[in-house]
């Protein structure tokens, strides 16, 4: 089930509530750390590109509370018709000297933007353990728009890297530790961006971190919604070969790090392994790291087997140093 932007309807009791008086207190306890906790921390939402001008016909992007699947604030929500995109920046409370970045993109199926599970909770996530996290809200691809150039959401993850980039020494970041990170979708993204970024325009992620992506664009590993959302119903067979990104592997790409579930059945784990086998053979660094279970889109975890690879990556991201 799912409802449209408005007030989201109170679940359970009230905090505090009628319970047991030392119940309270502990909950209340729990509340004051959660608060101090976020009041350290800064955020902050920065629009990726201008506003639109004042004539444009207006668009008014959506937002759907899907009530599963929640992430650790109780929320699910799938941004939709998305006009101007945005980078939400979390700050580390204590940044220890020039840091990594990550600029997170989460998935949906190109159809959605899944904001809090595959976003904002890895932004909390990553920002308390020193990493500065930038969630890409980006526009979804309109293949009549861009029917043979670059889609709207690529054109987004790229313009990410260069924005983060740009701010390295304002926000305290190391211009050579800036990497993106994608779920589902969102890591087919995340990996074009790895594909088409450039060194000469500040583009190139510094290292790439793909979670259950989608990365066949045919065959029987495809996902056949994200590619007819990205590329339309009957896209050219070269448009599919720009796009799938086990067929642009080459010498030069940055590190990679993946992770997918033995029991994916959304997007099956060939689509690591394979692409990570075709790194490899060129001599790009390719980690892949499979987990029993989880399935698909299970974002920070979805119990202790599919959470451990928040540690490995963390562990993996040291070594790159």
């Amino acid at each position: 089930m799912a409802r449209r932007e408005g007030l989201r309807p109170g679940r359970g009791r009230h905090l505090l509530g009628s319970i047991h008086p030392m119940k309270s207190l502990s909950r209340l306890l729990f509340f004051c750390v959660c608060v101090s906790a976020v009041a350290a921390q800064s955020i902050e939402e920065l629009p990726l590109r201008p506003p639109l001008p004042a004539n444009t016909a207006p668009t008014i992007e959506e937002v759907v509370y899907r009530h599963n699947n929640y992430d650790d604030r109780g929320l699910n929500r799938a941004v939709q018709k998305v006009t101007v995109p945005t980078l939400t920046v979390y700050h580390p409370a204590r940044p220890a000297g020039p840091g990594p970045a990550l600029i997170v993109c989460p998935g949906g199926g190109y159809s959605y933007v899944a904001i809090d599970r595959e976003g904002h909770a890895l932004g909390r996530y990553f920002s308390a353990r020193g990493i500065t996290v930038a969630v890409l809200k980006y526009r979804l691809p309109d293949p009549t728009a861009t029917p043979a150039g670059l889609p709207l959401s690529q054109q987004d993850g790229l313009a990410a890297v260069q924005f983060v980039r740009a701010r390295a020494a304002e926000w305290g970041i190391d211009p050579r530790r800036i990497g993106i990170l994608g779920g589902s979708a969102g890591g087919h993204l995340a990996g074009s961006v790895g594909v088409l970024g450039t060194a000469a325009d500040g583009s190139r992620p510094d290292f790439v971190v793909l979670l259950y992506p989608v990365v066949f664009l045919e065959g029987p590993y495809a996902h056949a919604g994200s590619r007819t959302r990205l590329l339309g119903a009957t896209p050219a067979p070269d448009r599919i070969a720009e796009f799938s990104l086990e067929r642009r592997a080459r010498a030069g790409l940055p590190p990679h790090f993946f992770v997918h579930a033995r029991d994916d059945k959304g997007v099956p784990p060939p689509n690591s392994e394979q692409y990570a086998a075709a790194l490899r053979t060129h001599g790009v660094p390719a980690e892949v790291l499979l987990v029993e279970t989880g399935g698909h889109g299970f974002g920070l975890g979805r119990g202790p087997e599919s959470a451990r690879w928040t540690e490995a990556f963390l562990g993996w991201l040291q070594r790159l140093r």
